[in-house]
């Protein structure tokens, strides 16, 4: 029935966390009763058999419920069984010629295995900063032309298999020094800026149909000049820029309106749906989003005309997915190991080689917050023969990684001071980085330096073997010709 309470239903998107298990699913019962959902954002957070939740999730729902998930770097992202993908950063790096196309492929596949059809990915920001806390390595790399080439081809990978791919954040996060999960982010370039380098990627995207577009929590003042209001609340940036004059008829979808780059209070969900927006994704409280929503009608604030056109987009991306049928298509086994093992990148010429059965010390600048990395680093360089002996031959190890409300992705401060001292003053043999590709092209040139674009047990044992000369270090650094920060 297309009552209104089904309309505003299918606008509102809220998250199910799977921690939590049958009692996140209880907790939406509210929800499900009196604005049936359109869709929800599944966080897998470790747990096993998510797929089984999402199975019963769909049992509860009382409509046909779309599913979707962060699987920027794959489906093992959310889903413990599936493959867990290297960063965009690192399939940048790859030499492979369809890296990033089998990426998109084998995470929709496997998407769409488990039971989720809306997959936010490709990243298309343009990473130009160096100090940006949240994109960094989910980025595919600084250049406008070779991000667009890149993000297009995941993003075909992911619709060939059979899932709607949703490219983000527009209209660019890249040139940020700000966490949006935070803060309200500010884009400071100028339009002819945005269209050179942030807007490329995007514009690339639309022209080869991808089926959404997820809206970053930006102030974007070359866009739009009221001071303070986030592109996610801008009629200037989705209606205007993005469906007008990009011609874009998509699934347009916030960034999560729980993050402190947006207003908290329901009543702004009706700013987003004015904007030009079909989803409103994990508001802070979903079930009173949608009363704001359909107080907003009935004092006639939310005319028909606007929701009507937000479901029908839904409606559209509903059939594209139910009707996909990528059952047939394969890809080859080994594929993350490939990608990262091919991504692993040299700054200059000189390799950093390690000889078994000469001892090394280890320094750590950073923090191994998993408490895996260091360990896995530590045996693996055992099994070649290398022990750790105080007093030896130093290898700097560098640690960092992209999180949300952290507000950095680089090294603090001091402890980069105290990584340049030491490789300037000759106490470092060699440096390995895991994670920023930014302390790597800080160094000494006269430094041998390896380079995996993630802090992982995986990124350092498949380090290990370049150390050791097992294997090459193939990759090419997609960062370092157009920074904004130093």
């Amino acid at each position: 029935m297309n009552t209104l309470e089904t309309r505003i239903g299918q606008v509102v998107w809220p998250a199910l966390r799977c921690s939590r298990g049958a009692a996140g699913i209880e907790a939406l019962s509210p929800l499900f009763s009196e604005f049936p959902p359109g869709g929800v954002i599944v966080f897998g957070e470790g747990e096993r058999h998510v797929e089984r939740l999402i199975a019963r999730l769909r049992l509860a729902s009382p409509g046909d419920l779309l599913v979707a998930a962060d699987l920027e770097r794959g489906c093992g992202q959310q889903v413990a069984e599936q493959t867990a993908l290297p960063p965009a950063m690192a399939i940048a790096a790859c030499t492979l010629p369809e890296a990033a196309f089998e990426a998109g492929l084998l995470t929709a596949l496997e998407a769409r295995a488990v039971g989720i059809d809306v997959v936010f990915a490709p990243v298309a920001d343009v990473n130009t900063a160096a100090t940006n806390p949240i994109i960094a390595t989910r980025s595919f790399g600084d250049d406008p032309l070779r991000v667009a080439a890149l993000a297009s081809a995941f993003a075909r990978g992911l619709a060939e298999g059979g899932v709607i791919a949703v490219g983000k954040h527009f209209p660019g996060h890249g040139s940020t020094v700000q966490d949006s999960h935070s803060v309200l982010a500010r884009v400071t370039r100028d339009e002819a800026a945005l269209q050179e380098i942030d807007l490329v990627p995007f514009r690339t995207l639309i022209a080869e149909d991808i089926g959404g577009i997820m809206v970053g929590h930006l102030e974007v003042p070359a866009l739009d000049p009221v001071p303070g209001r986030p592109a996610t609340a801008s009629p200037n940036v989705v209606l205007d820029h993005l469906r007008r004059r990009l011609g874009f008829d998509g699934l347009v979808i916030t960034d999560a309106l729980d993050m402190g780059g947006f207003r908290s209070e329901p009543a702004a969900a009706l700013d987003v749906l004015h904007s030009g927006h079909d989803v409103l994704l994990m508001p802070a409280d979903p079930l009173a989003t949608a009363r704001a929503l359909a107080a907003a009608h009935a004092a006639r604030h939310l005319a028909d005309e606007v929701l009507d056109a937000a479901v029908a987009h839904i409606a559209t991306a509903r059939a594209w997915v139910r009707a996909a049928r990528p059952e047939r298509i394969r890809v080859r086994p080994g594929l993350a190991e490939e990608l990262l093992a091919d991504s692993l990148t040299v700054r200059g010429e000189q390799t950093p080689r390690l000889q078994p059965g000469s001892p090394i010390d280890l320094q750590l600048f950073g923090e191994d917050d998993s408490g895996m990395v260091v360990p896995a680093l530590v045996e693996a360089l055992a099994v070649e023969g290398i022990e750790r002996q105080p007093g030896a031959a130093v290898l700097g190890l560098v640690i960092t990684s992209v999180r949300a409300w952290k507000d950095s992705a680089r090294l603090p401060q001091r402890v980069r001071e105290r990584l340049h001292w030491a490789a300037a003053n000759g106490r470092l043999t060699a440096v390995v980085v895991l994670g920023s590709p930014y302390e790597l092209l800080e160094l000494p040139d006269n430094v041998p330096a390896l380079l995996a674009y993630e802090a992982s047990p995986a990124a350092a044992q498949a380090v290990v073997k370049v150390l050791c000369g097992r294997a090459e270090a193939p990759g090419v650094l997609p960062v370092g010709q157009l920074l904004d920060t130093p």
